[in-house]
């Protein structure tokens, strides 16, 4: 009989890519959704649940017969007045996805956090991950917990935001010196690491970062991308003390493109050290340009 893997955040943007992979690899694959309507794979080997990962005995039983657990769900960006929260989308259900597979033996769990996660945070996004990490850490379970770098893919919510922006606007902001660094990864990569690692037991009990090929600028990436879609725009510097007191009157409401914690991170820059994750499951790094010539037109 196949190993069979309980997923969440499957109808996500990483969590379908991640479905897709665990399908080629063979893998009989329990997927929590609230909605099992909004999967986009169809297979003999998928097992819709549906329940919440905020209600935990809405699928600790489905988790009695498997042998990983493959846990993404997060979120980017708090909308406090519909309960949408790092505390509660990070550490809550970690929490509760950790409890379900310990109650129910399981041997592996996978663990999404991000790179930049720390105890010392300055923003509560990381400091929420760290919180899910650490409770991981804590739990017994034999783990993995993965540190992506930004994923971009199609569908992601930055690099295609840049682009839409791009393509409707004759000139381009930027903050401050645009110096900032980061080293996108695609999800493809993001996607085989977590399925690939399953039997690797040379990665027990450890995190690893997850990053791409390139260090970029973030004025590099923006030229990156103008040169994909062939629109050359003009850019411009603006001061951030304008960006921060936008932020400040503007930042809690959902058309704004930017919250303090993301300009927080963004100005800390999102770079990896190693490539360990990838050497252990032989996972080949892929161009950035390369991919975004594919879906971006």
């Amino acid at each position: 009989m196949k190993d069979t893997v309980f997923l969440t955040g499957a109808t996500g943007f990483v969590g379908s890519e991640v479905l897709k992979q665990l399908l080629k690899e063979n893998y009989r694959v329990k997927v929590l959704v609230r909605d099992k309507a909004r999967l986009k794979e169809d297979s003999a080997d998928i097992v819709p649940v549906e329940g919440d990962v905020l209600d935990p005995e809405s699928f600790r039983k489905e988790m009695e017969d498997v042998h990983s657990v493959i846990h993404l769900v997060g979120i980017i960006r708090e909308f406090p007045s519909q309960g949408i929260t790092f505390e509660k989308l990070h550490f809550e259900a970690t929490k509760n996805v950790v409890d379900a597979a310990v109650n129910n033996s399981v041997k592996r769990f996978i663990h999404m956090s991000a790179n930049g996660a720390r105890e010392n945070a300055e923003t509560d996004y990381h400091k929420t991950k760290y919180r899910a990490e650490e409770y991981v850490r804590n739990s017994g379970l034999t783990y993995t917990i993965f540190r992506p770098s930004l994923i971009y893919g199609p569908g992601d919510s930055f690099v295609n935001m840049l682009t839409d922006m791009i393509k409707k606007l004759p000139v381009f902001s930027y903050f401050g010196k645009g110096d900032y660094k980061m080293q996108p990864v695609s999800v493809y990569e993001v996607a085989e690491i977590f399925v690939k690692s399953i039997p690797v037991s040379t990665m027990y009990g450890k995190t690893y970062s997850v990053c791409g090929e390139k260090v970029y600028t973030y004025r590099e990436l923006l030229n990156v991308i103008m040169d994909v879609i062939n629109k050359k725009r003009l850019l411009v510097s603006v001061p951030e003390t304008f960006v921060s007191a936008g932020i400040a009157a503007f930042g809690g409401f959902s058309w704004f493109p930017i919250t303090k914690d993301q300009f927080i991170m963004l100005k800390e820059g999102n770079v990896c050290a190693g490539d360990e994750a990838f050497e252990e499951t032989n996972v080949k790094k892929r161009n950035m340009k390369d991919l975004l010539k594919t879906y971006l037109s």
